[in-house]
């Protein structure tokens, strides 16, 4: 995926900003700890970054969309004798499937022989001497 840089250099301005604000926030929580003016459980303190963790994940998820879109549109395909191949990888996978197809029938062309070789065989010992 080709990255736009007039984008990227916004992104990185404007995320930076925030991530930066997001981290002082946490930041201020650390002195409430040490704190005596403050009491709270061990179940506060779990419930508070729960929810802090929650708002984290729900937040990566929605930037990483945009990679699983990427991941959508090179799809995996099945093609019988040929290992799953991707979307973008299918146009030389359909020349290898041709070949693959073409060394099939050329075993199985070779096992029929060897089976009627087999059977002319057989048919030989059959026959008293």
């Amino acid at each position: 995926m080709e990255v736009n840089e007039e984008k990227r250099v916004k992104f990185m301005e404007n995320a930076g900003k925030r991530v930066n604000k997001v981290m002082h926030d946490i930041q201020i929580l650390e002195p409430m700890a040490r704190s005596s003016v403050y009491d709270f459980t061990k179940g506060d303190v779990e419930e508070m970054f729960l929810a802090m963790q929650e708002s984290l994940n729900t937040a990566k998820a929605e930037f990483e969309k945009k990679f699983e879109e990427k991941t959508k549109a090179e799809r995996r395909l099945f093609s019988f004798g040929t290992n799953v191949v991707s979307v973008a990888e299918n146009n030389n996978a359909s020349n290898t499937v041709q070949a693959q197809n073409n060394v099939n029938v050329q075993n199985r062309e070779t096992v029929e022989e060897t089976v009627v070789a087999n059977a002319n065989v057989e048919d030989i010992t059959d026959i008293e001497l």
